[in-house]
């Protein structure tokens, strides 16, 4: 019980944090993202250090420059680019809503139902029936963003475009969780960090956001071509 209340406090605070950066100002934004970029990657090189050694240069030079830049940087910097420079916080917002959404409800749904394991060895708590019905209700869910005034944008103009973003979201989303839970399996941790009390690190609350982005991005600017 006292696990669950911290770890709902903390959970309030990093949202209000988040809600206070997309809705004051595109300073606060650029700055709330900055501090998580520096948090990340110190948990990120804290994370490397516990690897095995390199086994050739190609590998050291993947580990030190080419990851952190392709997963942690340019996401971050695509944040800043995607709400500051074409102004579209809110397309950021509905990113980070579909994928607590998913988060909520593949939790709820593979508490009570999930028998087959998706990846037990590297996240035993992921199955296929929590991933399923996540991605199918909250991809249902996004049928109604057309309609809340906040997400009215130029770009997403119906509910099917609302729609496959959300599925592009929840799988690559997914893909961030394991991706991040490989390196930690690989560097023997449970968490990257501790700055979070009840959730771990930065890098553990945001794993999903790093993989979905960059595809969200890419959906957002295919659909503003096309249109």
């Amino acid at each position: 019980m006292k696990t669950l209340l911290i770890r709902t406090l903390t959970g309030i605070v990093y949202l209000s944090l988040l809600a206070f950066a997309f809705f004051f100002s595109k300073y606060a934004l650029l700055g709330v993202f900055t501090i998580f970029l520096g948090i990340a990657l110190f948990e990120y090189f804290n994370l490397v250090q516990k690897f095995p050694a390199a086994k050739s240069n190609l590998q050291r030079i993947t580990r030190r420059w080419i990851l952190p830049v392709v997963w942690i940087i340019v996401p971050i910097l695509l944040v800043e680019y995607w709400c500051i420079i074409w102004n579209a916080a809110n397309i950021m917002v509905a990113l980070i809503s579909i994928l607590c959404l998913n988060d909520t409800i593949a939790y709820l749904l593979g508490s009570l139902f999930g028998k087959h394991k998706m990846w037990p060895r590297i996240s035993p708590k992921k199955s296929w029936e929590g991933f399923l019905g996540g991605l199918v209700i909250t991809t249902a869910i996004s049928w109604f963003f057309v309609k809340i005034p906040y997400f009215k944008n130029d770009i997403f103009t119906n509910q099917y475009a609302w729609m496959g973003f959300a599925v592009a979201v929840v799988v690559f989303g997914t893909l961030g969780d394991f991706a991040e839970s490989m390196l930690k399996r690989v560097a023997q941790q449970k968490d990257s960090g501790t700055i979070l009390p009840g959730h771990g690190g930065v890098l553990d609350r945001i794993d999903s956001m790093l993989f979905a982005i960059p595809v969200g991005f890419f959906y957002w600017s295919i659909a503003n071509w096309m249109r």
